[in-house]
């Protein structure tokens, strides 16, 4: 019996993550979306409302994000107390989700600033886990997001272009720590 190839060890990292997750979650030409959100000023917010209430507002949060993830055909794929990162096989999806997820919120009883950040590229899937540039990238974007703000890589605002509902103002070129170069962000207005 040979020995795998680089590309069986590939093919085979790939395979049923990326079945369950990037695959009915990816476009055609195996792009992925993600959205990666949270709750600004979290810490400042659980301590004004107090423990038991801000555990309240985080379970209503999850259950209406996740709906609208949901009814956006995406899927939330990893989740970590008021934040999460959803994967969509369409950038328009995503970005349809991300205005909704600040509309909802802000009309709330009790609005929560988000902060969305949202980026297409391709991703590596290592286990249940979605890792590499764009992975970190969509997090950067995320991460520079202020409350109420949903922040996008030029490559998502490019595969929407045709999309007469999203509109975007560029904010210019950062540099994001542990990648090369310099990425446009623009903002998405909701």
């Amino acid at each position: 019996m040979s020995q795998p190839t680089a590309i069986d060890v590939l093919a085979a990292a790939l395979d049923p993550v990326a079945t369950s997750v990037l695959g009915a979650h990816s476009s055609p030409e195996g792009a992925v979306t993600l959205l990666l959100s949270d709750v600004a000023d979290a810490a400042a917010l659980r301590g004004e409302l107090g423990g038991e209430r801000w555990d309240e507002l985080v379970r209503d949060h999850r259950v209406l994000r996740d709906a609208l993830v949901t009814r956006h055909e995406g899927e939330v794929v990893r989740e970590h107390e008021d934040g999460c990162m959803a994967a969509f096989a369409s950038a328009h999806a995503a970005a349809h989700c991300a205005v909704e997820l600040q509309r909802t919120f802000a009309d709330s009883e009790r609005p929560l600033p988000l902060r969305v950040g949202v980026h297409t590229g391709f991703v590596l899937v290592e286990g249940a886990e979605l890792m590499g540039r764009n992975v970190v990238l969509a997090a950067r974007i995320a991460g520079q997001a202020q409350g109420g703000q949903i922040l996008v890589s030029t490559a998502l605002r490019d595969y929407t272009e045709g999309d007469d509902r999203l509109r975007f103002t560029e904010l210019g070129e950062f540099h994001f720590k542990g990648l090369v170069g310099q990425h446009v962000v623009h903002a998405l207005a909701w």
